[in-house]
């Protein structure tokens, strides 16, 4: 089981609507498993780039034979952390994730 994943996603259309589709994304009525969400932390850096953290609330459907090897807590939802960095002049987004719950339980198994 790996603990870092990358990936690389190039949206094509205007910036305005992709930043704006990026911020408007949670809560929606076809997000339910969302439960919420949460700003920690926004700035605007001296050359005018937008760092934001969030965290978000997501509810875990795991395999039930998966929630033998899992904390109850761990089995029903779990915490995203978000860092985002938006540069406006080069229109670029970037984003990192960290699923707090599993990272946790993976740090605490080895």
């Amino acid at each position: 089981m790996g603990k870092y994943c990358a990936s690389l996603g190039v949206l094509k259309g205007p910036w305005d609507q992709v930043f704006a589709a990026f911020w408007q994304r949670y809560p929606n009525p076809y997000s339910k498993h969302v439960l919420t969400e949460d700003i920690v932390h926004r700035e605007v850096t001296p050359d005018h780039k937008l760092l934001s953290r969030r965290l978000l609330t997501k509810t875990n459907r795991m395999p039930r034979w998966a929630e033998r090897f899992f904390p109850a807590n761990v089995a029903h939802s779990v915490y995203i952390l978000e860092d985002s960095i938006v540069d406006p002049k080069n229109r670029t987004m970037t984003t990192f994730t960290w699923n707090i719950n599993h990272a946790r339980l993976m740090v605490g198994a080895e």
